[in-house]
């Protein structure tokens, strides 16, 4: 390396989501093989079981997933996340800057909440018997796609009932809202970064 040289010996890291320079957040859908998985897919009919909000954290330096599974709502590095979801779709949330870090900080409290496991056969008991509500829903625990829909709530964005929403709901959303949402990437594109790697 030549003196005045910007480059560095040291590796960059390799992400597979393009991070605008400024500020942007992302709401991704995936799915995974998984028995759990299958059965939602089967009960919404839709290509998607999970879904889950990125963004980007100096603090760690990189893309960081906030997602409610088994594990409670918590916050995972996107590295580890990708390793085991197979990726449907991402989409960029067309929403001002300022907008977009209030919805996460409202979010902040309900990080470490129980994952609601039973509401998850409430949902399944709501589409096999057209029911309004979700039975067994817990104001104090959060499925994947109550807490996204929450933050989309959060930004302003109408995403109907938070408590009924289906990650299925937010995927169809994402994909008739092209004034909110920038579709950014598929699944096939981050099977050809990933080969890449």
């Amino acid at each position: 390396m030549t003196a005045g040289s910007a480059q560095t010996d040291e590796p960059q890291p390799p992400d597979a989501i393009d991070l605008a320079p400024t500020f942007a957040v992302h709401i991704g859908f995936s799915t995974t093989g998984g028995l759990l998985s299958r059965m939602i897919r089967a009960a919404t009919g839709a290509p998607v079981s999970h879904c889950f909000i990125i963004y980007p954290s100096e603090v760690f330096g990189g893309p960081m997933v906030l997602e409610a599974s088994g594990a409670g709502f918590r916050m995972i590095a996107w590295r580890k996340f990708d390793r085991h979801n197979k990726l449907v779709a991402v989409y960029r949330l067309k929403r001002p800057e300022e907008v977009m870090r209030k919805g996460l900080l409202a979010l902040a409290p309900r990080l470490g909440d129980a994952y609601d496991s039973l509401s998850l056969v409430g949902y399944l008991l709501r589409s096999v018997f057209a029911l309004r509500r979700v039975p067994w829903n817990s104001r104090k625990k959060l499925v994947c796609s109550e807490a996204v829909a929450l933050y989309l709530h959060r930004c302003g964005i109408e995403v109907g009932r938070v408590s009924v929403v289906t990650p299925r709901d937010l995927f169809e959303l994402a994909r008739n809202r092209p004034d909110e949402f920038e579709l950014i990437e598929t699944g096939k594109a981050f099977k050809r970064v990933r080969k890449k790697r």
